[in-house]
């Protein structure tokens, strides 16, 4: 069997060794694969490959060793399945017999974890009966699948997409779900802390409480109250029986966590406590204030056994070496100090910084200490000479930065949402994480140091390699900003905040979870139906343009070449060529079908807005930031004339019906009508007092419609150049606004979250659609004209009638903001595709039903699943589920009753008071 990588030569190899230790150790003469197939037992590879020509034989390795937590066979097996259809088709045959006969179950278990590996997906499958205990359906595609009375014993489900799937009767006991149910707070958490022994977390809240839970129970929170203002710092002891915490109110307080009462009140600064830490014995804490200095505390006595004075500013940071004989405080004087905690004595004044010392932190062996400041710079300084090692310059603000737990890396978060690692001995640049589209808020590498966990303003905590730099989780979940993020100790866990007020614990993928996605890194800009309705592309922040088949859901291609975000996507009217905008100030143009770049068009000096093709498809019309419009001679790649007029930048660009004008609209608050062949500007429109953010023509190319951030849709008559009616009614920004096909119907869509349908003819409002709960960023009708999707940023598509104005369909719980969409044209069925900020791409059908008007909406297919849907997910009578997964399985929307209800009732809250 010939592979295709070293990667996979390896595993091959790998597996080889351990199938050939399996085989012998459990039966050295065992040969016969199938009554009719002999293979030598020095051959384990093909031993456990060969093709089993039926349901009697049960003799292949792959029917009675698990091979669930072994990744090179896994590999080798996938290689096999992707390869061989008949292969792939003999796995979906041992999940079928395991229906009838147990002894299947082990084969059904490795067959559908190799399936879901390879992005095999089960939408709607017949699973009933079936028995795969053990098996790892992580990320897993299961939309309104049948598993009623399936054995799911100890199944890991992590990311599993299962909306609307039929679980009842199942068993599943030690079932995995990669998450624990999330607490919901009153009040605004800013930090979250793990115990030593990982068996406790300290939350941290804006009204001055600290929460303090179990995390195997989530049960009897200690809340710690008695600070008069906000508490900005907690720790626990080193031995975990401790905590402290430091206030505004300028005081510490020491509490026994076996009582939840506060032992010590620790007076004596004259301002706000910024920064507490125990020493490594945990027989002291050290804090910092702004009264300029950094105190000791005795935590037995509750006194003060030294004050650090030095600082002549406020005092951020403070942090014990490892081995606790110095300690480092930063200060917004602009220097850093160590102390030598023998004598209490400044041993080094570090300069270098000029603005606040936001942090200062130890590498493990204490040889560096590391400081970030709002200067944008980090440095590395040796803590025995006080010389500056290196200087890290960053562009721009630092919000965060981490050691490794080696001391040999940095990590770096800056305010372009990437987080940087840098080897210290080096200064060189090892790798960019990129991925996030906002902030990045939090950074901290696992205990073992192999991986990074990042959180950001985005919503979501991704997981990074630190050896390769690749992402290999995105953690979604929190509906808004993540603040804060820690590993337990063992690094099996991640809790983080949010700003939607929940705290949340999750499972760190280990083991043989293996998430197949051929989707984007970041947000998804635009999608885009191929002319004959079998290909969608779409364009991407990560700087690619992908292709995929409507009806596998299967990346046939990867465009790069682009070296910033793709902003805009548009297939040619004979479906041969599709074009691309960049914020790299240019143009391509791409073959379709190879994916060769025909042309890459160089003349704009800014970002590349909006870009449209003709309609016969031989000129290209492209906006940009640069205040210009450009037409491009598509077959020879050239500008055949710069459209300049605008004083701002061009936001949208259409050609009319028929090819003879363009239309563009501008952040100068205008619209021009522009002469193709002239290249002349024939109407300036005038009226909107904003910006204009959208122009489209109407089918009949008599019209213009155009939408602004006065709240406004404008209808243009174009033979005069007058505006024949303002569309009034939205009370926020508009986003966009549409023709419908026939040209009777314009839709317009808004920030204040609804989208209106309104009388092109009248300028009558015909329809508000309200229904979602956050800005509505596109709508698209269906090519009949009588639907209309809309996409959310609250993380749903609606489907409308056009005609009554009713919602139809409603698709829910995709994994984030909804940024565009589109219609695939098909004869015989509803088909709607999407992209989201996350980088994903999904397909729906809509499905008509005789009885209501309501359409059900089964899921085609999806790019990426890296959040945990179960949404009306039935887990009617279901056995064995934990209290804790009752509790998620409510949370995340699933219905009915689990068997068995826990008799463990939970126990009252206890709060301490002092």
């Amino acid at each position: 069997m010939v592979l295709g990588s070293t990667a996979t030569s390896q595993a091959s190899h790998l597996a080889r060794i351990y199938l050939e230790n399996t085989c012998k150790a459990t039966n050295p003469n065992l040969i016969l694969v199938s009554r009719h197939t002999k293979v030598s037992s020095k051959d384990p590879e093909e031993h456990v490959l060969a093709t089993v020509q039926g349901e009697s034989n049960n003799e292949s390795p792959i029917t009675w060793k698990s091979f669930v937590n072994e990744p090179p066979v896994l590999e080798l097996l996938e290689e096999r399945a992707k390869q061989d259809p008949l292969f792939k088709q003999q796995l979906l045959d041992y999940i079928e017999y395991s229906k009838k006969d147990k002894k299947w179950r082990t084969a059904a278990a490795n067959a559908i974890t190799i399936l879901v590996r390879i992005g095999v997906h089960f939408n709607s499958a017949d699973l009933r009966g079936i028995q795969i205990p053990g098996a790892d359906l992580s990320y897993g595609v299961f939309d309104s699948a049948q598993l009623q009375g399936a054995d799911l014993r100890q199944v890991n489900l992590r990311g599993g997409w299962l909306r609307q799937a039929n679980l009842s009767e199942a068993q599943m006991a030690g079932v995995r779900f990669g998450e624990l149910p999330f607490l919901k707070h009153d009040s605004s958490m800013k930090w979250i802390v793990y115990s030593p022994d990982g068996n406790t977390i300290a939350i941290v809240h804006d009204s001055g409480s600290t929460y303090v839970y179990s995390t195997s129970t989530w049960d009897n929170p200690w809340i710690l109250d008695g600070h008069n203002g906000n508490v900005v710092s907690a720790v626990f002891s080193p031995h975990g029986k401790q905590l402290a915490t430091g206030s505004w109110d300028s005081t510490l307080r020491l509490w026994d966590l076996s009582t939840g009462e506060c032992t010590h009140i620790l007076v004596g600064h004259g301002d706000w406590v910024r920064c507490i830490v125990y020493s490594p014995l945990g027989d002291h804490v050290a804090s910092a204030s702004d009264d300029g200095t950094v105190k000791l505390w005795d935590v037995k006595t509750g006194a003060c056994c030294h004050t650090l004075a030095g600082h002549v500013g406020y005092v951020i940071s403070v942090v014990y070496s490892t081995k606790g004989n110095q300690i480092a405080s930063g200060s917004n004087d602009w220097t850093v100090r160590l102390w030598d905690t023998s004598t209490m004595e400044c041993s080094h004044i570090l300069i270098g910084h000029w603005d606040w010392i936001r942090k200062v932190e130890y590498s493990s062996r204490g040889e560096h200490v590391a400081s970030f400041s709002g200067d944008n710079t980090v440095r590395v300084w040796d803590t025995v000479t006080g010389n500056c090692y290196h200087v890290l310059r960053m562009q721009g603000w630092i919000p965060f930065i981490d050691y490794s737990p080696k001391g040999d890396q940095i990590a770096i978060a800056t305010n372009d949402s990437s987080v940087q690692l840098w080897d210290i001995e080096t200064e060189c640049s090892l790798h960019t994480l990129l991925g996030h589209s906002d902030v990045v808020t939090c950074i901290m590498y696992s205990p073992q140091g192999d991986l990074i966990a990042t959180s950001s303003e985005d919503k979501t905590v991704r997981l990074w390699e630190t050896e390769t730099g690749n992402c290999c989780q995105i953690i979604t979940g929190h509906s808004s900003n993540v603040y804060s993020i820690t590993f337990s100790p063992k690094g099996d866990q991640i809790a983080s905040i949010g700003r939607d007020m929940t705290a949340r614990l999750w499972d760190v993928a280990t083991g043989t979870s293996h998430h197949v996605s051929g989707g984007h890194d970041s947000k998804v800009w635009r999608v885009r139906s191929s002319p004959k309705g079998d290909l969608i592309a779409s364009c991407s922040s990560d700087k690619t343009i992908r292709i995929w088949d409507v009806k596998t859901g299967e990346c046939r291609q990867i465009f790069q070449g682009h070296t910033y975000i793709v902003y805009s996507i548009v297939y040619s009217p004979q479906g041969n060529q599709i074009a691309t905008g960049s914020w790299d100030n240019t143009v391509r143009i791409w073959n379709a079908e190879t994916g060769e770049c025909i042309h890459t068009l160089t003349e704009h000096t800014d970002e590349v807005n909006l870009i449209a093709y003709s309609p016969q498809g031989d000129q290209l019309a492209s906006s940009s930031r640069d205040m210009t419009v450009r037409l491009w001679n598509v077959q020879s790649g050239e500008c055949r004339v710069t459209l300049g007029g605008h004083t701002a930048l061009v936001n949208s660009v259409v050609f009319s019906p028929d090819g003879i004008y363009i239309a563009s609209c501008s952040w100068d608050n205008t619209m021009r009508i522009w002469d193709v062949e002239k290249g002349v500007c024939t109407q300036v429109l005038e009226g909107h007092t904003e910006i204009v953010r959208r122009v489209v023509y109407s089918p009949q190319g008599n019209h213009v419609a155009s939408a602004s951030n006065d709240n406004t849709v404008r209808i243009w008559d174009l033979a005069t150049g007058n505006c024949q009616h303002t569309l009034e009614g939205h009370t926020n920004w508009v986003y966009s606004t549409r023709y419908s096909p026939n040209g009777k119907v314009i839709v317009s869509v808004s920030i204040d979250t609804t989208a209106r349908l309104w009388d092109a003819e009248t300028g009558k409002c015909r329809h508000v659609l309200a229904g979602h709960n956050d800005e509505v960023n596109r709508a698209a009708f269906s090519p009949l004209g009588d639907l209309l999707a809309t996409a959310s940023s609250d993380r749903t598509v609606r489907v409308w009638d056009v005609e009554s104005g009713r919602c139809r369909a409603v698709i829910r719980d995709l994994p984030d903001c909804v940024w565009d969409i589109d219609w695939v044209l098909t004869s015989d069925t509803y088909l709607l595709v999407n992209g989201c900020r996350d980088g994903s791409v999904w397909m729906w059908e809509l499905i008509e039903h005789d009885y209501d008007d309501q359409f059900q909406v089964r899921m085609r297919w999806g790019s990426t699943n890296n959040v945990l849907v179960m949404t009306d997910m039935n887990v009617q009578g279901a056995q064995g589920l934990s209290h804790f997964n009752k509790r998620l399985l409510k949370q995340r929307g699933a219905v009915g009753e689990p068997a068995h209800p826990s008799s463990t009732q939970e126990k009252p809250r206890k709060t301490a008071l002092m």
